[in-house]
């Protein structure tokens, strides 16, 4: 029954994507603002599914990325996520870590109010590496993710995915809306122990 909903819904969304293909920006697809604050919890973890981002990090893309976590932390006034990755090098994998700053700020350029995370650099300048605007949000299964800084979409879940081919959450898919190639960013060395 849930997959049949799934299904359904990933129709009439890739449908509106497809009827709306004049569209400029992600934001003109998916127009009613979601609530991004709920994301950015303490003690979360997402997983980085998909994304039109092959390399990383985000203030110098030099590695191809596999295997993305984001581990949210908060305390009294202040937000952070870390981002790890797994990248190849010649004889192994390793992993990459980097810390960033959220800010959630409110956007009113559109029609109604929207908020976005502001992710921002925690070293030197504090340099804007991101603005994540939340465009679906499936309950306790993905979110997907438009990054408005560098016009890329990024699909988080809530679960660690499975090992199984050519199955994807619905906001991997929907990574279409970037009009950019995706790339699925769990592969078998995802589950080997590093």
């Amino acid at each position: 029954m849930a997959w049949t909903i799934n299904v359904a819904v990933l129709c009439v969304v890739v449908s509106t994507i497809v009827a709306k293909k004049k569209y400029e920006s992600p934001l003109q697809v998916f127009q009613d603002p979601k609530d991004i604050e709920s994301l950015f919890k303490n003690g979360k973890t997402y997983y980085v599914e998909a994304g039109t981002i092959k390399k990383g990090p985000e203030q110098s893309p030099r590695y191809d990325l596999y295997c993305g976590e984001v581990l949210v932390k908060t305390n009294k006034s202040t937000t952070t996520i870390k981002r790890r990755y797994l990248y190849p090098t010649r004889e192994t994998w390793t992993w990459l870590e980097a810390n960033y700053k959220v800010i959630i700020e409110t956007d009113t350029t559109g029609n109604k109010p929207r908020k976005y995370a502001d992710i921002r650099s925690m070293h030197e300048m504090h340099t804007r590496v991101a603005t994540l605007y939340l465009l679906w949000l499936v309950k306790n299964t993905c979110a997907l993710f438009y990054n408005k800084h560098t016009d890329d979409c990024e699909a988080w879940v809530f679960e660690k995915p499975p090992l199984k081919l050519f199955q994807q959450s619905v906001c991997s898919t929907l990574t279409l809306v970037c009009k950019k190639r995706s790339y699925l960013h769990y592969v078998s060395e995802c589950y080997k122990s590093h």
